[in-house]
């Protein structure tokens, strides 16, 4: 009888790890889905903090890798690449959020990163607001919503028209 509750208990003992890490396992998957799939929550983590969130630091990361993954081994074409790479790295995702909502501010962050005038960013952000092929991959990234933004992205990547734009974009 002893030696059948012996069992019974040890039973019991083995079974709290493996719930414990259980719940823990499902706790933090929820928490990933929570703030990758609700973009509202991560947003008001970006505006309440002022700093970005860690959804907004991956983002950023992958970014500044496929930037870097355009190196062609010409130092002057690096060098340039190089400095978008680290004006990117340091610039708030706030701001880009506000500058893909709003002409003025995008306006304003072509002067301020570029090194673009007054003129050229003006006309470069009237083009980035007025093309229809962009709406998608702006509204989102202004929602902050960067799994719709990778998807309009992804549509609209090697397209005719994106490769129009940059061309438009290059004379400024």
């Amino acid at each position: 009888m002893r030696s059948q509750r012996q069992l019974a208990l040890r039973k019991r003992k083995k079974k709290w790890p493996k719930v414990l890490l259980g719940i823990l396992l499902v706790l933090v998957v929820l928490g990933v889905i929570f703030v990758v799939k609700f973009p509202t929550i991560n947003n008001a983590w970006r505006n309440t903090t002022g700093t970005d969130t860690p959804a907004d630091t991956a983002v950023k990361s992958t970014l500044v890798k496929k930037i870097e993954e355009q190196k062609t081994g010409n130092s002057a074409v690096d060098a340039r690449i190089d400095e978008a790479a680290s004006t990117l790295k340091a610039t708030k995702m706030a701001t880009i959020v506000k500058a893909a909502g709003d002409q003025t501010a995008m306006t304003s962050l072509l002067k301020q990163t570029t090194g673009a005038t007054s003129e050229q960013a003006k006309a470069a952000a009237a083009l980035l607001f007025a093309s229809p092929e962009l709406t998608d991959v702006r509204e989102a990234v202004a929602a902050g919503d960067w799994v719709k933004a990778y998807q309009a992205y992804r549509d609209l990547n090697g397209s005719a028209a994106l490769s129009s734009l940059k061309a438009t974009l290059g004379q400024y």
